[in-house]
């Protein structure tokens, strides 16, 4: 009796094993050449007493080319741009497939990156190897580093359900008076479907600002690791409410 007792506790333990084994994921991109994604960043603040904004990117992104070291070439095009503002009783509107006269001038700065593609590289991992360049030149390109075809990168370490790293996610514009910090979890594989959950603290500005604490979820294909749904939350301080930030791939109407 005692040797089937052992026998069943050992057998328990290799099944144990072997489930355990099967939740570790080698995270990396796995896209082909030709790959297309249209993505649309978000961003809109609700429930702000001193009023609200949204605004809403459009990007399509095409892989030029995989090298043999896994490494992506990838062009971008900003198709469409979107911003609406009511704060303080002011309105700004603008939409680039529409003239406007109350852009506030953001159509003068902002036009000159539409339709006009940007090329950058990245290794399977989505470091960032050549910077998004335009290839017709504009004052600044600062903005670009926002448009990834994903958008955080992946660690190297294989992973499991509850792995956690850490990450600088700062807005390189702001990083010196705001850092960001995130911690990024990995959540696991469902349905073909790996999901990672982020919680991040930007840092606030002396007697101005408390930090601020911001939470989401990110979603990507099982296989081809193509971004499926990205969604951030923080609260607003001055004002109330909360600010919104997704990227999801185009939906029909945009």
């Amino acid at each position: 009796m005692k040797n089937i007792s052992m026998l069943a506790i050992s057998l328990l333990m290799v099944i144990s094993c072997q489930k355990k084994e099967l939740q570790k994921e080698h995270l990396s991109l796995n896209l082909p050449r030709g790959f297309e994604q249209t993505l649309i960043y978000t961003s809109s603040t609700d429930g702000n007493s001193n009023g609200g904004m949204n605004e809403a990117t459009e990007v399509k992104f095409h892989v030029d080319s995989v090298d043999k070291n896994s490494n992506y070439y990838i062009t971008g095009e900003i198709m469409r741009m979107t911003f609406n503002q009511k704060m303080f009783g002011e309105e700004v509107h603008f939409d680039s497939r529409e003239p406007s006269d109350s852009d506030d001038g953001l159509g003068e700065e902002l036009k000159p990156m539409i339709n006009n593609p940007f090329t950058f590289k990245i290794d399977k991992f989505g470091n960032i190897l050549e910077k998004q360049k335009f290839t017709k030149e504009v004052s600044d390109e600062s903005s670009l580093s926002t448009y990834n075809i994903i958008p955080f990168v992946f660690p190297r370490e294989t992973v499991e359900e509850g792995f956690t790293w850490k990450v600088d996610t700062s807005n390189p514009l702001t990083k010196s008076i705001m850092p960001v910090t995130s911690s990024f979890t990995y959540k696991g594989t469902k349905d073909n479907k790996v999901e990672f959950a982020i919680n991040s603290t930007m840092k606030g500005v002396e007697e101005v600002m408390k930090d601020t604490d911001i939470k989401g979820k990110y979603v990507f294909d099982g296989k081809t690791k193509a971004l499926i749904s990205a969604e951030r939350n923080m609260p607003v301080q001055f004002g109330g409410g909360t600010a919104t930030f997704t990227i999801t791939p185009k939906i029909e109407g945009f």
